[in-house]
């Protein structure tokens, strides 16, 4: 093996980066030039706050947790209770706190990498931003509106959405926390991750359901517009160039600086979803925070993929 071949993954990242890092200098300089002319970076969208209360969303919660849970217990009665357990002789540098689709990606087998593929890059973007944005960020927005003659000073602090935001994200970012975990089966992992894959698509498709049927939501109110979806797929894209940089830097610095037993996830996702929560509540619309979710998924898997070969 030659020096080039040795280095070509990190040669690779750096291009990678770089590339990344000249794309993003488009979206900044227009939002730079926008905020040096005075102009408004987005428009601000205005909707009727979202319908759904409180009971609501104890029972989207409830939902969620039972499906989760059935899939966990459905996987753990298929493949049988000593494949679930973690081997009792383990070396301690095999322990990690690798995500579980990077724990997946190191088998390189082609339908793993596909399955992991959907999950993370399709499925994973799309529940996410549906349930956090349209729905916790939908409620706190809409409670917000609804109580804001009782809370004066909560909104003289926090103007606008920023609340909702704030606390959507700090949700959304601990939702990503892990610790260093011993090494499972893969057939597990394998189990788990599409339990847990095919738990969140049962639970947006009856989180709909109970938001139209109880709270008479619209498809506006859950963020879908279709005569708009071309301009929100180039507005995701963009928020993709423009965060990715920033994103990945905060990764490596807060890799860096925490123990390595704590993953370093939820403070890059925490900014992410702060500029996502951002754009929704200007546009009131899902599909460019899914895009931007989905290209920065996307990026992190192909890189995992290419340092794993």
């Amino acid at each position: 093996m030659n020096l080039s071949d040795r280095y070509l993954p990190e040669l690779w990242l750096l291009g990678v980066f770089t590339a990344c890092a000249l794309a993003s200098l488009g979206p900044w300089l227009w939002m730079l030039m926008r905020v040096w002319h005075e102009k408004p970076i987005l428009k601000f969208e205005r909707r009727r706050p979202a319908p759904w209360r409180a009971s609501d969303m104890i029972i989207v919660l409830s939902i969620y947790v039972v499906l989760q849970l059935a899939a966990f217990a459905s996987v753990r009665a298929w493949l049988g209770p000593e494949i679930t357990q973690s081997p009792v002789m383990y070396d301690v540098e095999d322990a990690n706190n690798a995500h579980l689709v990077a724990r997946l990606v190191i088998k390189g087998s082609g339908w793993i990498l596909l399955l992991c593929g959907f999950s993370a890059v399709v499925v994973a973007p799309i529940v996410e931003e549906f349930m956090f944005r349209v729905v916790l960020q939908g409620y706190l927005e809409g409670a917000q509106w609804r109580y804001r003659k009782l809370l004066p000073t909560l909104r003289m602090l926090m103007p606008g959405a920023v609340g909702p935001i704030l606390l959507t994200s700090l949700l959304f970012g601990g939702m990503h926390f892990r610790c260093k975990m011993p090494p499972m089966d893969p057939r597990f992992l394998i189990g788990v991750m599409t339990g847990a894959t095919v738990a969140s698509l049962l639970t947006a498709a009856c989180t709909i359901v109970v938001l139209r049927v109880r709270a008479g939501a619209t498809a506006a109110d859950l963020g879908w517009a279709p005569r708009k979806f071309f301009r929100d797929f180039a507005l995701g894209l963009a928020a993709f160039l423009a965060l990715a940089v920033p994103v990945y830097v905060l990764k490596i610095v807060s890799g860096q600086l925490l123990p390595d037993y704590i993953s370093a996830d939820p403070f890059p996702l925490f900014v992410l979803s702060l500029a996502l929560g951002t754009i929704y509540y200007y546009t009131h619309r899902i599909v460019p925070a899914i895009v931007a979710h989905m290209s920065l998924n996307a990026t992190s898997l192909a890189m995992a993929w290419f340092m794993m070969r």
